[in-house]
């Protein structure tokens, strides 16, 4: 029962909107490749993370598409905590800041675990195990949108 209700806590904001609108399909590509990520990789880490639901809100305090905690927020945007909600910035954010966790690990695995669960845990080698299968989520999500 526990394990049924966190997956419902945890899938809730997919559920929720269950699809990509095209204009945020566009908007993820394009920030993606500004900074110079996998769009389908950036794409996957937002459906995890929010299912494409600008004003998902979890429950640990983080928000928008990207579910960022306003002290994360401030450190990769500068920006007002309040941004978080705005699909533009939420977007750009998210790869901007997938990007700056790749630069610190060289390896995607380790910067997703970053962005799940914060750069310090990763250097410590303390990635928890529901981190683990973060990673997996988003990894699969990934390799189902690259085949189509």
């Amino acid at each position: 029962m526990r394990r049924a209700a966190y997956l419902v806590l945890l899938l809730g904001a997919a559920f929720a909107c269950g699809h990509v609108p095209q204009d945020l399909w566009a908007k993820t590509w394009e920030y993606a490749r500004a900074w110079g990520v996998d769009p389908y990789l950036v794409a996957a880490v937002v459906w995890v993370e929010s299912g494409y639901c600008p004003g998902a809100v979890g429950r640990a305090g983080e928000v928008g598409l990207g579910q960022f905690m306003p002290g994360t927020w401030a450190r990769t945007t500068g920006a007002p905590v309040e941004w978080r909600a705005h699909p533009d910035w939420a977007l750009w954010a998210t790869a901007k800041h997938l990007r700056e966790l790749w630069e610190a690990t060289r390896d995607w695995r380790l910067a997703l675990a970053a962005y799940n669960a914060g750069l310090g845990a990763v250097r410590r080698g303390a990635i928890p195990a529901s981190t683990q299968r973060y990673v997996e989520r988003v990894l699969s999500v990934y390799r189902a949108w690259r085949r189509g």
